[in-house]
């Protein structure tokens, strides 16, 4: 008899290896449950892996249809709103100057357009409110600008009635008024005074929320990419590792699975890419060009309200120019005042806007900004050559301006355009958000049918191996 190397008979040798002696025609029957057992653990784990996957990337899904759905019903609307209160507040202190500027009764249309930007900011204060819910920040500047508002509408109508009787003491009271509107922003250690402070406030606060949105919406699924990776490479090798086995080709239950992650892998990218490209085109058309043409609107209104009380102060509110005009240092810097400002903000939207409409409406209110600063200035050249009732009349569009350019004219229609424009900027905005919030819609749905398939292939695929070793 021929010896092994170890000096045993070969059925001594196959013992100490851990192999019992072959019988003809059957498998090695110790092999079996060591086969069986790796084959069970890594069905486990390769289905255990594809829910897992599929978990995650419903989650990833929900997490960025969450972001999407706020900008478009939660901070996107509030932002809208604190614009709201903003513009109605600042319009009505510019209409309340000008008003005062016709002694006796005010005009009706005047007087209207008071009320109603009132009425506006307050409705506006009130859906806010509704819509802030638990936002700290939010919540403490509407009650600011809530508390305030009753005060400065009281002022106004002292004001106006002292102006009724042509009593100058109403300047006084027109001037607190306003000074009450547009109090004085806060610094690193005391928080804003007034009202309009508070309101850009909150719109800062809004503007920091629907960014944040905004980003979560394009948030990178991370935990669904590494898991999925993960998972393909697993199939790949259990793969590889079973044709050597048994030189089969493929095995149609992990081919089936290794199909259907890539298909979740594809829809995925192929619809975070279409609502990446709609919440870009919502923030560039939309809300970037709705912060610059609101905060131009903004300006144009202090800058109206400045122009009026100078007019009406009479020599003793020269300081409301100096916030139009700016101001040269004894060194020779500059500091821009409202209209500087207003002129920046404009220029800058024309260059945010992203099509011809956005583009030829920011121009068209340039146009009028520099038309407005115009007739601003022969308004200020009346005023100081004693025609005080001609700058009057240009500052109101009234008797020889009615039918010629006016400071009245002009800042109507910068008036008109903003509104244009910032119409027009939201519509492309809201149009934008629904469409990114809609992109992913069925993903997540999608995601955990291909999960159970992977997941069912798997289990089905590896049971016929098992099957082969019972």
């Amino acid at each position: 008899m021929t010896l092994a190397a170890t000096g045993h008979p070969p059925t001594q040798a196959a013992a100490a290896a851990g192999s019992a002696p072959a019988v003809p025609g059957e498998p090695a029957r110790s092999a079996r449950p060591r086969t069986d057992r790796r084959l069970a653990r890594i069905r486990v784990f390769l289905a255990v892996g594809a829910l897992l996957f599929g978990a995650v990337g419903i989650y990833g899904v929900q997490v960025r249809t969450d972001g999407a759905n706020d900008a478009k019903t939660h901070s996107g609307i509030l932002i809208e709103q604190a614009e709201q209160i903003y513009h109605s507040l600042s319009d009505a202190d510019a209409t309340s100057t000008t008003m005062y500027l016709h002694v006796g009764e005010a005009p009706a249309n005047l007087l209207q357009q008071y009320n109603t930007d009132l009425q506006n900011a307050q409705a506006a204060l009130l859906a806010a409110t509704k819509e802030a819910g638990g936002d700290a920040v939010a919540v403490k500047a509407l009650d600011q600008i809530a508390t305030q508002l009753p005060q400065y509408v009281k002022l106004n109508a002292t004001a106006a009635a002292n102006n009724l009787i042509g009593y100058p003491v109403g300047f006084r009271y027109l001037l607190q008024a306003s000074n009450l509107m547009q109090g004085t922003s806060a610094t690193a250690t005391a928080p804003p005074s007034g009202i309009l402070p508070w309101a850009q406030n909150l719109t800062d606060t809004e503007a920091k929320n629907l960014s944040a949105a905004e980003g979560t919406a394009k948030q990178f699924p991370v935990p669904m990419l590494v898991v999925g990776l993960l998972l393909l490479a697993a199939l790949t090798v259990v793969q590889v590792q079973e044709s050597r086995r048994t030189n089969r080709v493929f095995s149609p239950g992990l081919l089936a699975a290794t199909v259907a992650l890539v298909v979740a892998f594809a829809w995925t990218g192929v619809d975070i890419g279409v609502q990446n490209g709609h919440e870009d085109k919502a923030k560039s058309r939309g809300s970037d060009q709705v912060s610059v043409l609101a905060t131009a609107r903004i300006l144009s209104l202090q800058g109206r309200t400045e122009e009026m009380l100078t007019l009406v102060g009479r020599g003793t509110a020269d300081d409301q120019e100096t916030d139009y005009a700016g101001v040269t240092a004894a060194n020779g810097t500059y500091t821009p005042g409202t209209e500087a400002n207003l002129a920046t903000a404009l220029q800058q939207a024309e260059k945010l806007a992203t099509d011809d409409t956005g583009t030829k409406l920011a121009a068209a209110a340039l146009g009028d900004e520099a038309a407005w600063h115009t007739q601003h200035q022969a308004l200020r050249g009346f005023d100081a050559q004693n025609q005080y009732e001609k700058a009057v009349d240009s500052a109101l569009g009234q008797h020889d301006f009615a039918t010629a350019p006016s400071a009245a004219k002009s800042f109507d229609a910068l008036q008109t355009d903003l509104d244009h424009a910032i119409t027009y900027a939201e519509t492309s905005f809201g149009a934008e958000a629904k469409d990114g919030a809609g992109a992913v819609a069925g993903l997540e749905i999608g995601l955990g049918v291909l999960a159970l398939l992977m997941a069912t292939a798997v289990v089905r695929g590896l049971g016929r191996r098992i099957a082969e070793y019972q």
